[in-house]
């Protein structure tokens, strides 16, 4: 399945990782859940809003 990243447009490949066994034939429960884009980050921007997190929570030097 490939997605796009929120912040950069770039492509990501994602695999769907199910840890319980999906029944085919229910289908109560795709009745409850809206439908959705997933929204990804890419790795990249991952650690760019990281560092930006990180240097805007620090106490600044004083002069």
């Amino acid at each position: 399945m490939k997605l796009r990243c929120m912040l950069c447009g770039k492509l990501i490949e994602e695999e769907l990782v199910c840890n319980e066994p999906v029944d085919e034939f229910d289908d109560e429960y795709d009745d409850d859940l809206p439908k959705k884009k997933p929204l990804q980050v890419c790795l990249m921007c991952q650690a760019k809003l990281k560092r930006e997190a990180d240097g805007a929570q620090k106490i600044p030097k004083p002069m």
